[in-house]
């Protein structure tokens, strides 16, 4: 059984941390992009095998994403540690597509609530992002 409020691991961690020491270089830009869920079937690893694409994605604030193909197993869901307290969580199931705005600026973090165990997770910074500084302190 999932818990609703996942403990974010070391390792997801470690992979948001290094997404967002990158995003200067690696993220993608541009408004009204698609994040695909992929489950790639010639993969050697269950690590490589289910992963959203792209797995960071910079915005401006007040632009959107629209997720793909969430259905099935895959779903989108909120991150709590890389998640602003004040939205309401994000929980997408069972959707061909669904359109996340992100008004302000900051760390969004999401997971496939099946396949997050295996890295399936991504970051969306929006606008300038947040304190890097303060990152260590939302993991637990």
């Amino acid at each position: 059984m999932l818990d609703s409020t996942p403990n974010l691991t070391r390792r997801h961690a470690l992979q948001m941390v290094v997404a967002i020491g990158c995003c200067g270089q690696s993220a993608h830009a541009a408004s009204a992009q698609s994040v695909d869920q992929i489950t790639d079937l010639s993969a050697t690893a269950a690590t490589n095998m289910f992963r959203f694409e792209p797995d960071l994605v910079r915005v401006a604030a007040g632009e959107e994403i629209a997720f793909l193909n969430s259905r099935g197993d895959h779903t989108v869901h909120s991150v709590p540690q890389f998640w602003p307290k004040e939205l309401e969580p994000i929980k997408i199931s069972y959707k061909r597509e669904a359109v996340v705005h992100f008004l302000s600026d900051g760390f969004y973090g999401f997971r496939c609530r099946r396949h997050g165990q295996y890295g399936m997770v991504m970051l969306v910074v929006a606008g300038k992002g947040g304190a890097l500084d303060a990152v260590p302190g939302q993991i637990e």
